[in-house]
């Protein structure tokens, strides 16, 4: 599988430049340096990130800027107009955006020779590895204009799905902060207020009020043993999640969880039939194919599950496509692409499943809130209920004191 490579080259002119390119090695990158007319000087792979996203195949980058891109671009080359007079007549945004830069870059390599696909890896991780095969399998096929058409096309269904999603964890992640915030107003500046009022008096506390005064003293004598613990804590979890194993546990314990694992399973099956489909329609062989889904979708547990299909697949064993041989693919997928395999019309099928399942998330995000709605009222509830009983009931014990 290719990786990234940071380079520092000098030019024919004798100045240094620097960029960052895709390649199967290191020796690829010097040769592709070299017949540029530039004298390599330092070439390093980058070591791959691993990061914690639950969502979507782009490594980085604007999405709009991105739907906006492509968008111009297939439609500049419906209309017959050369690729390199296309990329000089877009510009999205500032002139100095991200998206202006790569365009230049991507300008800059084909004036070099080099094809579109290979102009973009040199694009500093803007363009995912499937967006980049996508456009070079559509070179080589000669439908670089259907697959253009297709990646904007799914570019604007990852904008929409990730806007759903974050539409329907917006409301209890707001509720959530609220009672936190409210949490350390009450403990650390109320409750120190009417501790010395009903000290003066020495009545007895009840305990939901010595429940308080103790949060109140454990906070403010061990916050810095608190914190200390909350930096190591955090500074652990990075460790782990570094490691493969480490962010497998992480992925699987996501993907377990009650509503929001569904969600993010769904939500990565959407994202996955999608990708399929557009490299299924633009001709690379459905194991490689696979293989390179397996290693661009961020969460591994359904990575590993791809991985898995890669290889029935490739030993003929399509009649295994069944639950039970995998962990969180669902029947309906499976069943799915079974009889698109075998009915030759897989590419219809996988169109039909991100359908199927970008609605499912859809639906999901937009019920999430009514789904958690009991468990956030229960959590108010009782926040609600310890307050009052930790403010009221000590003016009750106060009124025996005053009539005795």
């Amino acid at each position: 599988m290719p990786n990234q490579y940071t380079y520092r080259a000098l030019t024919p002119t004798g100045q240094e430049s620097a960029g960052v390119m895709t390649a199967d090695s290191s020796a690829r990158v010097l040769d592709q340096l070299t017949t540029q007319g530039m004298m390599p000087i330092e070439v390093k792979i980058v070591p791959p990130r691993r990061s914690v996203k639950l969502f979507g195949f782009m490594r980085g980058g604007n999405t709009e800027e991105l739907i906006t891109f492509t968008s111009n671009l297939s439609t500049m080359y419906k209309a017959g107009i050369p690729i390199l007079r296309a990329l000089s007549m877009i510009k999205i945004g500032d002139q100095d955006s991200r998206i202006n830069q790569a365009i230049d870059t991507i300008s800059a390599g084909m004036q070099n020779g080099q094809p579109l696909s290979e102009a973009m890896s040199s694009c500093d991780n803007l363009f995912s590895e499937v967006y980049i095969t996508s456009v070079a399998a559509g070179e080589e096929a000669g439908k670089l204009d259907d697959v253009l058409d297709e990646l904007a096309i799914m570019l604007e269904q990852e904008l929409e799905l990730s806007r759903a999603i974050k539409s329907g964890v917006r409301y209890p992640v707001m509720v959530i902060c609220a009672v936190i915030a409210a949490f350390f107003v009450l403990v650390l500046y109320v409750v120190p207020r009417f501790m010395g009022f009903y000290g003066k008096f020495g009545a007895e506390l009840p305990l939901p009020t010595r429940i308080l005064i103790g949060m109140h003293t454990a906070i403010t004598t061990y916050w810095p043993i608190a914190l200390a613990l909350l930096v190591i804590s955090v500074f652990s979890l990075k460790k782990i999640l570094a490691t493969e194993s480490g962010k497998a546990w992480f992925d699987n314990k996501l993907l377990q969880l009650p509503v929001f694992g569904n969600l993010v399973t769904k939500g990565n099956i959407a994202r996955f039939t999608i990708m399929f489909h557009i490299m299924f329609q633009s001709g690379l062989p459905i194991v490689r194919t696979l293989t390179i889904l397996g290693g661009s979708i961020k969460n591994s547990g359904i990575a590993a599950d791809v991985k898995h299909l890669a290889e029935l697949l490739r030993e003929g064993r399509d009649k295994q496509l069944v639950s039970s041989e995998f962990k969180y693919f669902p029947e309906i997928a499976l069943q799915m692409m079974a009889v698109g395999l075998e009915s030759g019309s897989l590419g219809d099928m996988l169109k039909e499943i991100s359908k199927h399942f970008s609605r499912e998330v859809h639906y999901t995000s937009r019920q999430l809130t009514a789904i958690l709605e009991p468990m956030l009222t229960l959590v108010m509830g009782g926040f609600i209920l310890l307050l009052a009983l930790a403010i009221f009931m000590p003016m009750w014990n106060l009124i025996k004191v005053f009539n005795n």
